[in-house]
């Protein structure tokens, strides 16, 4: 049986005129969770809120099993429940 050739991993580049690795790309989404995290974290000060526990959920629970693709996913959920809460926050100290 012959050996099987395992070559090293090249980067990925993406079409376009925003090339970006892949390991950029990873990069980028370490940097968007750290920045979501930070905003859940202050909105926790200001009370609790269903909206900010899922959004920490996805950013901590389930982003450990999830792929890159995946965690892009979350991003954008979490991103969409931090501004929902935020809107809430606004609208809530407005008087009626």
């Amino acid at each position: 049986m012959a050996a099987r050739k395992l070559r090293a991993a090249a980067p990925i580049a993406l079409q376009g005129p925003h090339r970006q690795t892949q390991r950029q790309k990873f990069a980028d989404i370490l940097i968007r969770r750290d920045r979501l995290l930070s905003e859940v974290m202050l909105l926790r000060r200001e009370g609790d809120s269903k909206l900010i526990n899922n959004a920490q959920q996805l950013l901590t629970r389930w982003w450990s099993a999830a792929n890159w693709n995946a965690r892009e996913e979350l991003l954008k959920t979490a991103d969409w429940l931090i501004r929902l809460e935020k809107r809430h926050g606004v609208n809530a100290e407005r008087p009626a």
